[in-house]
C-alpha cells in the first residue's frame, strides 16, 4: 500500500504509514531517499506499537547515520543495492543487514539455495535461490569501503553550496534535511518544483 511522503525530505510520512496499517499489513518499507534517512524514531515506535516489522530500503544510504547510528544499527532489516549507479557499486547485486543472528541464519538459508552454512552434504533445509555475491564483486566493494567516508565528507561539505545554487533557480526547491539524519551520503541532488518556474 503506497503512502505519501514528507514534502520537504521526500521520505515516507510516518503519520501516513500509521493511517495505512491494517490487518493484512506485513511490513513497513521506508526508503531513505537520496541519502536522507526517514524518521526512524517515529517509524521504529510505530513498528514496535503495531508489531509490523520495518524493512529499510537503504539503496541510497550507504554510510548514512540516524542520530549517530548507521543504517544497520537501527534494529531492523536494511537492504542495500550495489547496482552500477549507487554510491558503492559492483555492477549489480546487493546486501541485506539483519538485526540478530536468528534472522541472519534464516536469510542466509534463503539466499544460499536453501542450505545452511554448515551443510556439506547438499541438503536443502527449505526452498531458496542462489543470490550469493561472488568473490570478485565482494573484493571490488571492499576496496570502495576504504574511501566511502571521505567521499561522504566531501559531499556533505559541498551540499550547502549546491543546495543554495539550486534554490536560486525559479521554482526549484531542494530536498531539505532532517538534522537527526546526522550523516547524509547525498546519493543525488533531489528537488521539487513550485508553480513559479
Amino acid at each position: 500500500v503506497p503512502v505519501d511522503v514528507d514534502p520537504d525530505t521526500y521520505c515516507i510520512d510516518p503519520s501516513a504509514v500509521e493511517a495505512a496499517i491494517g490487518p493484512r499489513t506485513r511490513a513497513i518499507m521506508p526508503v531513505h531517499m537520496a541519502g536522507q534517512m526517514c524518521d526512524m524514531d517515529a517509524l521504529g515506535k510505530l513498528s514496535a506499537d503495531s508489531g509490523v516489522p520495518l524493512i529499510q530500503d537503504a539503496a541510497h544510504a550507504h554510510g548514512a547515520q540516524w542520530r549517530g547510528k548507521k543504517v544497520g544499527e537501527l534494529g531492523s532489516v536494511a537492504a542495500f543495492s550495489f547496482q552500477n549507479g549507487k554510491l558503492m557499486t559492483a555492477g549489480e547485486g546487493g546486501a541485506v543487514l539483519f538485526p540478530d543472528a536468528e534472522m541472519y541464519e534464516r536469510g542466509f538459508v534463503r539466499h544460499s539455495c536453501g542450505r545452511p552454512p554448515t551443510d556439506r552434504g547438499y541438503f536443502h533445509r527449505t526452498s531458496g535461490s542462489n543470490f550469493r555475491l561472488n568473490e570478485f564483486s565482494a573484493s571490488v566493494l571492499r576496496a570502495q569501503l576504504g574511501r566511502l567516508e571521505d567521499q561522504i565528507t566531501t559531499r556533505e561539505q559541498r551540499w550547502p553550496v549546491l543546495s543554495r545554487l539550486l534554490a536560486e533557480i525559479p521554482g526549484v526547491v531542494p530536498q531539505s534535511r532532517d538534522d537527526r539524519g546526522d550523516r547524509n551520503p547525498h546519493y543525488m541532488a533531489m528537488f521539487g518544483k513550485t508553480g513559479k518556474g
